[in-house]
């Protein structure tokens, strides 16, 4: 883990704001040989295919960012792997972090852009469906910024309400 202090927390949670607000792929645009202007439609496979990678991009970087805010609360934090949120509002992978959460390691999918937040019980696998969430709770609505963005900052200090400094 690197050293607490050494990242850069807003430039993360600008650089994941900015992925995330280009979740998905616009048509590209070009001119064809007589000087025209042409649009090309992106796939819907494609467009499906690029929004779940990007998401995977923006919850990275997020979950960087919140990883270091927590480290410096006193908090132990730390990027596990991708993960699917059964309760979420879809099935993308996200990034999860890995926390200590009454004495037990746990998880927390990070979704880019949602209030709701579940901890689950730390699992190997990737798919959390059959787990219970050991706890759920909602950021207020004033958080979501227009563009529906939800900082890094915001996760941490609501994450770090139901966490027990490390000891």
């Amino acid at each position: 883990m690197t050293k607490t202090g050494d990242i850069d927390v807003d430039r993360l949670d600008r650089e994941a704001r900015e992925l995330f607000r280009q979740l998905t792929p616009g048509p590209a645009v070009g001119q064809d040989k007589d000087g025209r202007t042409i649009t090309i439609p992106v796939g819907e496979r494609i467009v499906e295919i690029t929004r779940r990678s990007r998401i995977i991009a923006v919850s990275d970087t997020l979950a960087r960012a919140v990883v270091e805010l927590l480290t410096r609360l006193g908090h132990v934090a730390s990027i596990g792997h991708v993960q699917v949120d059964p309760a979420a509002e879809g099935n993308e992978e996200v990034l999860g972090l890995v926390i200590d959460f009454h004495d037990r390691r746990a998880v927390v999918p990070l979704r880019p852009g949602t209030r709701h937040l579940r901890i689950y019980p730390e699992i190997d696998g990737t798919d959390l469906t059959g787990h219970e969430p050991l706890l759920t709770f909602e950021l207020p609505v004033d958080v979501v910024e227009e563009d529906g963005w939800v900082k890094a900052d915001v996760i941490a200090t609501a994450l770090a309400e139901h966490l027990s400094p490390a000891v």
